[in-house]
């Protein structure tokens, strides 16, 4: 038996298939007596560029130990599945088990989005309370403007 890495990606509109995917590759490689060796949802990815007019993907990855014959039911499955818009199938020289950059990478992202999504709303909050504060500090200014005015106008008047 040979190692594989297969990697695949999940039309957007339907990512939440990919978990089920990969359960049905592991169940397709275990059946054929091979050993799944790392089995990864990365999930949603901007792609380098634009396939089937998709800017984004859901990523799959599995690193396999199993025969031939397992690996080309799981090439025709990718070919009748409308859900993957693209699949590759390499081989390997040996097992990979721990986590894949890939993945490092996509959860690095999350967090420096999550990080910037927080950032900008206190800055929004910061924005709105010193808007409400300007706003509380001109009625103040507005109502002595309108003091000198009509202090100006009764001057006027007297002269």
């Amino acid at each position: 038996m040979r190692n594989y890495e297969i990697v695949f990606l999940v039309h957007p509109d339907q990512s939440d298939q990919t978990s089920s995917i990969i359960s049905k590759l592991d169940k397709l490689i275990k059946d054929s007596g091979g050993h799944v060796h790392r089995s990864e949802n990365i999930g949603n990815r901007k792609l380098a560029y634009p396939i089937q007019d998709q800017f984004k993907a859901s990523y799959g990855l599995l690193n396999v130990e199993c025969n031939q014959e397992a690996i080309e039911d799981i090439k025709s499955s990718f070919k009748f599945n409308d859900s993957i818009i693209r699949n590759i199938v390499l081989s390997t020289k040996k097992a990979h088990s721990e986590p894949s950059a890939l993945l490092a990478q996509t959860e690095e992202d999350n967090e420096k989005d999550s990080y910037q999504e927080a950032r900008e709303a206190a800055n929004k909050a910061v924005d709105q309370e010193a808007h409400a504060a300007s706003n509380k500090t001109e009625k103040p200014k507005e109502m002595s403007q309108k003091l000198d005015e009509s202090s100006t106008e009764e001057r006027k008047e007297e002269a």
